[in-house]
């Protein structure tokens, strides 16, 4: 028995060394009260976090808010520092909309090398909800100096780029439908112009569409991996409901959906390494 003991230990380490041990962290405000309110970031960080998935891909989930988001020594920038070139994928998403200075100083402070910028370009992920992506923060409940355009202009290091309302009624693409079963269509009024990606060093995954040049949701694939993975930015529902006019929220639903469906699949998760730690664990329990 001891003999099979160290046999299943063995291999229990050999599955540990395979796994990419990602990790998750929310920024959940405070936010920009017109575009989300605090209770539904609440309520959707509660509904991502505690998706049976979702648990499975990270090997740790954190939630940052207020106070723990004010520049390069709060909280929130040491987890994005620790977590940038550390070989491993890592996602951090901004449930609230706002972008603090632990991410990104404002206004437009750090147009390049921003502590988020340095996080996606060594290949992690950044997944935005609600209000224009990189456009200001809501820190310490007052709304900041704005970064406005420029701010998603420098991270995505596409000069003009916008996000302006454009376009009507987003319907689920193809890849959507598979991605995100719980989508229905809606109007977002701050979709991507895919036309700004267009030669850039991003390709565009997009969910739903109003026209083949506007999109929401979406996720931009760096062509240029580091050394945690392949970049990615993801904005999704960029439009301004306090409280999502339908029930139940698809903000926090949606975002699992894309976690489980697509980010699994198209980034660097080893889902079947984990199923197969968490079966080699349990033999060694019923052995013992």
């Amino acid at each position: 028995m001891k003999l099979y003991v160290s046999i299943a230990l063995f291999a229990l380490l050999s599955s540990v060394a395979t796994i990419s041990a990602n990790d998750l962290a929310f920024y959940s405000g405070p936010t920009n009260p017109d575009w989300i309110s605090g209770g539904a970031v609440a309520e959707n960080v509660k509904v991502i976090s505690n998706d049976a998935g979702v648990k499975a891909l990270f090997n740790s989930i954190e939630d940052f808010g207020d106070g723990d988001e004010v520049g390069d020594n709060s909280p929130l920038a040491k987890w994005c520092i620790e977590h940038t070139g550390n070989g491993q994928q890592d996602v951090i998403i901004l449930a609230c909309g706002t972008t603090p200075s632990a991410l990104y100083p404002f206004p437009n402070k750090k147009p390049d090398g921003s502590n988020v910028e340095n996080f996606i370009e060594e290949g992690n992920v950044v997944i935005n909800v609600a209000d224009w992506i990189f456009y200001m923060s809501y820190e310490g409940g007052v709304r900041s100096a704005e970064n406005a355009a420029g701010g998603a202009a420098n991270v995505f290091d596409i000069p003009g780029l916008n996000w302006d309302a454009r376009g009507a009624n987003f319907k689920a693409t193809d890849i959507g439908k598979k991605a995100i079963p719980s989508f229905k269509e809606f109007n977002s009024t701050r979709p991507w112009r895919l036309e700004h990606f267009e030669g850039s060093d991003w390709d565009v995954v997009t969910f739903a569409e109003a026209d083949k040049d506007t999109a929401d949701p979406a996720v931009a694939v760096s062509k240029t991996p580091g050394k945690d993975g392949t970049g990615m930015i993801a904005a999704m529902w960029q439009v301004a409901h306090a409280v999502w006019p339908d029930e139940p929220d698809i903000r926090g639903i949606g975002v699992a959906e894309f976690i489980n469906n697509w980010l699994a699949e198209n980034g660097a998760f080893d889902v079947e390494a984990k199923n197969k730690l968490a079966t080699t664990w349990g033999t060694i329990k019923q052995v013992r």
